[in-house]
């Protein structure tokens, strides 16, 4: 035991920690966004004087972040406690190796390549975040750096050309430049330190500015309003679809006597626990209650697929239009992996026979562009369902289809208290601002809201409250750098680090 004390000594521990802990307390719900300008730094001094490896030290940071920023899936309700446990210990255990075993890459690099190294962090952390977005049904793009960066909106301007990845490189390279400047021995780094903390603000500041160009770009707008059952996770299916209908039918009602001319009322994920296809009854108060408000209404409900003889069932959302009835569907795509399907049940189709507790949905077939006219332009959108939203691609994949705007539902009510909310709450902003779309988000228990083509809220609602918001939103159909070329940015940098990975490699070997 002591060997193992003195070959990693408590103080190296804490200091890892510590960074761990800085971070995450730069992310939603507590947004102290500059706590994450240096939270790598103490991290990157136990490197530096790392008596082993680095994996363990990266792999403790790992474990302190990740905790502390998505803890909230122990508390899943949608499936049983001890696998909800597990989901949360492995889905840390993995992430946190992930840190541990870029942070021995890079001890590696550095024995190669010297001080100068630590330039390639910045390039390192976005080739690593970026096999978060391509584990195919198990991808989790939540724990990323630029979630520490919710709270600051300017530089958030910079994803409309990089994505998440280009928040994710500007915070990583000023923990970087601050540390060389603080650690540096030689007088013309710490000097080029300086040049390049400049530059990095120069970079949030013109973000911020050149997003003021689409201040007016949004000159048609539509009145939507959000509307927020708060009724309990496992309530809806005690009661039946008749208590979920009332809540939402008043609901709806109080919103247009409050705000006249609304356009688009929204419910959310699942607000009606009916298959509305296969149910005339609420069908036809569906139908009915759009025509009487003389407006188009959207809601999630159940619904499924005969699939041999099974009726498979399917996490969908429906619209309806006055006098039109409903017009069009769609069912989820991307399903929370273990909470509403077992994943690769394309190599083992035995794997949707477990019963872990979840809902075991059937995939969506097709990616939907639901259509309203509205004057002289039609509203197109999408509709995202609950963790679809946190995928850059889905949203991107809709505008360049057409999407006019986003719209989200979700059912957060799973996971009680916990700032889940707010983390997928300020996740789908990102969606905003890489598009120029405005959005609308509507959720069971809140956070419902409302949400710019620059990412700024217009109107949100509070949690565990009946409510509603209403605002008219703006309609903005510019075509942004990142919706053509997408992640584009993220693979130069990845690039750019695997050059310098095989000449590090390289070197090793010659030596």
């Amino acid at each position: 035991m002591g060997s193992v004390i003195s070959f990693f000594p408590p103080r190296q521990r804490l200091l890892a920690a510590f960074s761990g802990l800085l971070l995450a307390a730069a992310c939603p719900p507590y947004e102290l966004f500059p706590l994450a300008w240096v939270g790598l730094i103490p991290l990157f001094i136990t490197l530096e004087r790392s008596p082993g490896g680095g994996f363990v030290e990266g792999f403790i940071a790992g474990v302190v972040f990740n905790t502390g920023v998505i803890y909230w899936l122990a508390f899943n309700m949608g499936t049983h406690l001890i696998v909800a446990a597990i989901t949360l210990v492995l889905a840390v255990a993995v992430l946190a190796t992930g840190w541990g075993a870029a942070a021995w890459v890079f001890l590696k690099i550095r024995s190669r390549l010297g001080f100068g190294a630590w330039l390639l962090v910045p390039f390192s952390w976005v080739a690593c975040e970026g096999w978060l977005t391509h584990m195919g049904e198990l991808a989790f793009p939540w724990p990323l750096l630029a979630l520490t960066q919710s709270g600051f909106n300017p530089l958030l301007q910079i994803m409309e050309f990089t994505g998440a990845a280009g928040v994710t490189f500007w915070v990583a390279a000023v923990n970087v430049l601050l540390f060389m400047l603080i650690t540096a021995p030689a007088e013309r780094v710490k000097r080029w330190s300086v040049a390049g903390l400049a530059a990095l603000t120069v970079v949030a500041v013109l973000a911020g500015l050149h997003a003021r160009r689409y201040l007016d770009s949004g000159r048609e707008s539509l009145k939507i309003s959000v509307v927020q059952g708060n009724i309990g996770a496992h309530e809806k299916w005690i009661k039946g679809t008749q208590f979920s209908w009332s809540i939402y039918d008043s609901l709806s009602r109080c919103a247009a006597g409050a705000d006249a001319d609304v356009d688009l009322f929204i419910w959310p994920e699942t607000a009606l626990p009916a298959h509305l296809m296969h149910q005339s009854v609420y069908a036809d108060k569906f139908a009915r209650l759009s025509s009487r408000l003389n407006a188009w209404i959207l809601t999630g409900a159940s619904d499924f697929q005969r699939v041999g003889d099974e009726q498979r069932p399917l996490n969908a959302a429906f619209l309806a239009g006055p006098d039109l009835g409903i017009t069009d569907r769609c069912a989820k795509i991307f399903l929370v992996p273990f909470g509403e399907r077992v994943p690769f049940q394309w190599i083992v189709p035995q794997l949707g026979k477990l019963n872990l507790g979840q809902a075991e949905f059937l995939k969506g077939l097709r990616p939907t562009i639901f259509t309203i006219p509205k004057d002289d332009i039609t509203i197109r959108f999408p509709v995202m369902i609950c963790y679809e939203s946190i995928f850059s691609w889905i949203s991107r994949s809709a505008v360049r289809r057409g999407a006019n705007l986003l719209v989200t539902i979700s059912n957060d009510a799973w996971y009680g208290r916990s700032p889940e909310a707010e983390q997928i709450a300020a996740l789908s902003r990102f969606r905003c601002i890489e598009t120029r779309r405005s959005m609308a988000r509507a959720s069971n228990t809140g956070i419902s809201l409302l949400i710019d083509h620059l990412g700024r809220e217009i109107v949100r609602t509070r949690q565990f409250e009946k409510s509603f918001a209403t605002a008219e939103v703006p309609i903005c159909e510019a075509t942004t750098f990142y919706t053509v070329h997408g992640d584009l940015f993220a693979a130069v940098a990845t690039l750019v680090y695997g050059v310098f990975l095989l000449v590090a490699a390289i070197g090793g070997i010659r030596k």
